[in-house]
Parts: C-alpha cells; structure tokens; sequence
C-alpha cells in the first residue's frame, strides 16, 4: 500500500508545484491530516461498505473536504471513488517526505538522558544542518535513560553517536581485541 500512497501524494506534489502552489497544499493537508487522524478506522470502513457506490463516496469526500484547496478536494475524491480515503495518513506522509526532500529538510530524533532545553535543542539543530547541509532540521527529543549521558543524533538513516553508552560499548571492544 506504501506504493499507491506514494502515488497518489506524488500526482498531488507534481500539481501542486506545477501550479506554484506547494506551500499552501501542504499547509492545508497537515491540518486535514490532524483532523482525520482519529477517523481513519471510520473511513476504511466506508471504503469497505459495498453498499456504498462510488457516487456515494465521491459526494462524501465532497461534503467532508468541501473548505480544502481544490487540488486536495479533488485527490480526496479520487481517493473516494478508488476505495482508498483510509489511506489519508498514508498519503499525507509520503507527501510529507516528498515536500522535505525538495525543500532539503528532514526530520532528527535526538535522544537524551533528560529532556533538553530549547536552547540546546536550537545549538544541535544548528551542528546538524552543519554537518548534512540540510536547509532545515525538524527536531524531536526523546528520552533514553540508557544513553547513561551524552546524546545520540538520529538523521533519516545517518546516526551520530555522542553517549557514554556508546563509549563503553568502544571501549569494550578495544578490550576485547586486546585479549
């Protein structure tokens, strides 16, 4: 199914930017997204409903979709009428990616002993854009107690490891080889 999300949120990314209008789908389609998030089980069961036809599940996304962007309208409708409105996150998220990717962003996970201050938070943002040449880093701090100290850097699929667990975990080998 990653597949045909990463179809449907390609078709919408190409219209979008053809039409200089990119930022704003995007806007719009993150605040959908919030929105239907909790009603995504009800929306598979509407794609599942044989007694719904296609008009039926057009005219629904209609209603429901009515105050979007008119290339969100009409994905939501294409969407009804293929059976696939329960894919909304799906979609939204490949269309996220594909939005990161052509404004050089991307998100990081920093992991921590304890929860960090805005203020360091902004400090590794600005070593991360450094070291990926990213525009913009999209950052998110988890708590990891067994990092004992220290932070661990997760960047799409790069990982830099500044922790104590990892530092134990080197010296280890070291001793190990030495043996």
């Amino acid at each position: 199914m990653a597949k045909v999300a990463m179809k449907y949120a390609k078709a919408l990314f190409d219209a979008s930017l053809d039409a200089n209008n990119l930022d704003v789908v995007y806007e719009e389609f993150s605040e959908v997204e919030k929105g239907v998030s909790s009603e995504i089980h009800g929306l598979k069961e509407l794609d599942l409903d044989p007694k719904k036809n296609k008009e039926q599940r057009v005219q629904f996304a209609e209603k429901v979709f009515a105050n979007t962007n008119d290339y969100l309208l009409n994905m939501f409708k294409v969407l009804a009428s293929n059976r696939h409105l329960g894919m909304i996150s799906e979609v939204y998220n490949s269309f996220n990616h594909l939005y990161n990717k052509h404004n050089n962003r991307d998100y990081a996970v920093v992991e921590s002993v304890y929860a960090l201050s805005n203020d360091e938070l902004d400090e590794i943002g600005k070593i991360i854009i450094q070291q990926t040449k990213l525009s913009k880093v999209l950052l998110k701090n988890e708590i990891n107690k067994e990092l004992i100290g220290g932070i661990r850097v997760k960047v799409g699929t790069k990982v830099m490891d500044a922790s104590v667990q990892n530092d134990l975990a080197q010296l280890e080998k070291k001793f190990k080889r030495a043996h």
